[in-house]
């Protein structure tokens, strides 16, 4: 057993510290050795998931933000996101959630394309706050920082094609 006395010299303050139980827990880091054996699976392994089930995913994803679509735009919006992921470039990245948990799609870049719709003139009122409620239900969840940037520059030079 440890045990120490420490006197404080300013103030006569003495502190006792007992140590009566250590333990050294170094865990071999470097080499981690996974057996599944029969019907068990990996933790981790990502099923692959249908184009048709994640496009289906994301117009149910987007569809509250209905409520501030702009005239125009209305009689066409499921549409435009129909068309969007279908182009091969987009659906490919779409389809690829990383390491977002509890989707099949990648939220920030639905994210990103919403706010490039906004920019086109597509919803009414822009506000990524708002929409962050809207789709996720939290005004803190990360995807509002998501709202609030463009997608990269290969996909924006590919949606301004689609729209011309």
């Amino acid at each position: 057993m440890f045990e120490e006395i420490i006197k404080d010299q300013a103030t006569g303050n003495t502190y006792e510290i007992h140590i009566d139980y250590v333990e050294n827990f170094v865990p071999n880091a470097t080499t981690v050795i996974k057996n599944y054996y029969g019907t068990s699976k990996e933790a981790h392994a990502r099923s692959f998931v249908p184009r048709e089930t994640v496009t289906a995913d994301i117009i149910k994803y987007v569809a509250p933000l209905r409520l501030y679509l702009a005239d125009e735009w209305k009689s066409r919006y499921q549409k435009i996101w129909e068309d969007i992921l279908a182009l091969e470039m987009i659906a490919t990245a779409v389809s690829n959630p990383g390491k977002q948990r509890g989707t099949n799609f990648n939220r920030n870049l639905v994210a990103n394309i919403i706010h490039y719709l906004s920019g086109r003139g597509v919803y009414t009122r822009y506000s990524p706050t708002q929409f962050t409620v809207l789709l996720q239900g939290d005004k803190d969840h990360p995807v509002r920082a998501a709202l609030a940037s463009d997608p990269p520059t290969k996909i924006v030079s590919r949606l301004n094609r689609y729209f011309e």
